[in-house]
């Protein structure tokens, strides 16, 4: 996981400019002009948003309370596949490397292939297209995120515009060797390091909420086989001392790129510190 750029842009200007994309339709001649009856409120909930933003505290934003046609036309505004949808993933996911980053950063598993609303679209309609609101996602971190975003006052899910996560180890994973050799892992969240309460609570209900550590060794065979074969294509070119050198420099690399609890990174770090994982490959 990593922190992403949020859009640096005029808010409301990229509100404006998506209500504009709108075409009314034979069905429904009058669309753009009843969004555009509500500008002057909607300028105003959006400078909600961004002082919520700029002062990391969204979770007091209260509602306009839109229902009925209002509330379906605002929803209406979006659409991930729409040009200006696209250019703005573009937007929050080209890195400083300029380079683009297509992995949804809530899980780091799957692909972007949706925007979550950060402050979900059915409770605040009026934040459907404000792009601040709008983070690169995956469906599946979509579908378990749902509706919920807050609970007693405080966000249960990360904000990776606005959370710096910690530089100490959060995540870590035991990995197990059975008699036939199959390699088994079990992911946890462990504070050792005593990370900040409030911050760990939301990393533990973000990861939780999110089911990652189950993801995370659902995925894990992919990587355990990828350092297997890297172990064995070196094991009779270098010393065994080197090709660990290696993956741990590699792993290093990553950490720094996706982030310092980036899960597989966590994962071949565990293996190559252990002696039943290497005595495993180099005695096969």
């Amino acid at each position: 996981m990593r922190k992403l750029k949020p859009y640096n842009e005029d808010s409301f200007e990229f509100y404006e400019a998506v209500v504009n994309s709108k075409k009314n339709s034979a069905q429904d001649p009058n669309y753009k002009e009843r969004l555009q009856a509500h500008e002057a409120l909607i300028s105003d909930k959006f400078d909600d948003y961004d002082e919520g933003f700029d002062d990391d505290d969204l979770v007091s934003l209260v509602n306009h309370g839109f229902i009925n046609q209002d509330k379906t036309d605002l929803i209406k505004l979006y659409s991930y596949k729409s040009k200006k949808m696209q250019k703005l993933k573009i937007a929050v996911t080209t890195t400083e490397r300029n380079r683009l980053l297509s992995t949804c950063q809530n899980c780091t598993i799957s692909e972007v292939n949706s925007f979550d609303h950060f402050v979900n679209k059915d409770e605040f309609p009026e934040f459907s297209v404000h792009p601040k609101n709008l983070f690169p996602s995956c469906t599946k971190c979509n579908s378990y995120k749902g509706q919920d975003w807050r609970d007693q006052g405080q966000l249960t899910y990360l904000n990776l515009y606005l959370d710096d996560l910690p530089e100490e180890q959060y995540l870590f994973v035991d990995i197990n060797i059975a008699h036939d050799d199959a390699v088994s892992t079990k992911f946890y969240l462990d504070n050792p390091h005593d990370i900040d309460d409030l911050l760990f609570t939301r990393i533990e209900n973000h990861y939780k909420n999110l089911h990652l550590c189950k993801r995370f060794q659902e995925n894990a065979d992919t990587v355990i086989t990828s350092l297997e074969n890297t172990i064995r294509t070196y094991s009779d070119k270098l010393p065994i001392e080197d090709i660990i050198d290696l993956v741990l420099e590699n792993a290093e690399r990553d950490i720094q790129y996706y982030g310092y609890n980036y899960w597989k990174s966590i994962l071949e770090l565990a293996m190559v510190e252990s002696d039943d994982f290497l005595e495993m490959i180099l005695n096969d």
